[in-house]
């Protein structure tokens, strides 16, 4: 597993991580199992669809949170609409809304949010990984409508506008190689989920002269990215450090606040036996030593505004020579 320079958050405390990953075959009680019998700890069921799972090993850190990807059903939403159209009578409703969830899970994903581990504990939550893969479970690759995805939030080592600028010129300096080392899967890419940064937003942070402050920053993001929908998602970053700033352009109610960059990029690739979490984490920390190393990082946004004056080859291949020592 690659080290990242960057090891402490904005607080100079050890660096933790949240995962996220979206796959079907398993039911709400067999995943939440599935954990306390890797973890210990107690399942406590928030409904039909939803459970957190208190575990022994990462009691500290916080509940996993396992859940039918649905807002509907896991909000309790669809259940009120169908009382009232069942005219009260609660059988019907409930067998009504038991076969909609059947119907969903078939393309509806089961999602488990970890709770945020230190980053040098993600060797113990390839634990999990395993135990699901040995279920059969399915994941992106299983079938063409499975647009899975596994979401990394680390936390940021700094709330510094500067840093976090360099940390989105970074990533889109490097999403040609993220996107070819993921191997993303085609039916990721036509939905909308992970539709990269416009050029026009690129080109603007990466001049010499763009050093805005915090609030400039954010809103200059919301003015060319008011969505979810981007494989570095900074919603819930910026909904943390503004949250009214953030609601009055992206008020879905499917946004959370977190200190932490929401990295959507890579497939959840668990029906493969070679798959690793730690795979792709070292993927994305070729981000964070771009972003470390402003010399270089320097040279490449050069690079990269001259590339978009004078598109041709993918901008990975026009700097390859510069990226030498970055991957090992």
């Amino acid at each position: 597993m690659k080290t990242s320079p960057y090891t402490t958050n904005y607080e100079g405390k050890p660096r933790r991580m949240g995962v996220e990953l979206e796959f079907s075959g398993l039911s709400l009680k067999d995943i939440s199992e599935t954990i306390t019998r890797l973890y210990g700890g107690e399942i406590e069921y928030v409904g039909k669809y939803v459970s957190r799972v208190t575990t022994e090993t990462f009691k500290e850190a916080g509940p996993f949170s396992v859940e039918l990807d649905a807002s509907l059903l896991k909000d309790g939403k669809m259940r009120g609409y169908l009382d009232k159209l069942s005219m009260g009578k609660e059988k019907i409703a409930e067998k009504v809304e038991e076969l909609i969830a059947d119907s969903a899970m078939e393309v509806v994903p089961m999602e488990i949010v970890s709770p945020p581990i230190f980053i040098t504990e993600l060797p113990e939550l390839e634990r999990l990984r395993e135990a699901l893969q040995q279920q059969a479970v399915e994941g992106t690759r299983s079938s063409v409508f499975n647009a899975f995805g596994l979401h990394l939030n680390p936390e940021l080592p700094s709330f510094e506008a500067s840093e976090i600028r360099d940390f989105l010129r970074a990533f889109i300096l490097m999403y040609d190689w993220l996107e070819e080392r993921h191997d993303v899967d085609t039916t990721r890419h036509i939905t909308p989920y992970i539709d990269p940064f416009p050029k026009k937003y690129a080109r603007k942070i990466m001049k010499p002269d763009y050093a805005p402050d915090l609030t400039t920053l954010i809103d200059d993001y919301l003015a060319h990215n008011p969505t979810r929908n981007r494989p570095l998602d900074m919603l819930p970053l910026f909904t943390h450090l503004d949250e009214k700033r953030v609601t009055d352009v992206v008020d879905d109610g499917l946004t959370s606040s977190r200190p932490t960059f929401h990295y959507r990029l890579p497939n959840c690739d668990i029906s493969n036996p070679d798959w690793r979490f730690k795979d792709e984490w070292n993927k994305w920390v070729v981000v964070e030593r771009i972003a470390s190393n402003k010399e270089k990082l320097a040279r490449l946004t050069e690079s990269y505004l001259d590339y978009l004056e004078n598109p041709g080859k993918r901008f990975i291949d026009v700097v390859s020579k510069q990226l030498t020592n970055l991957f090992n």
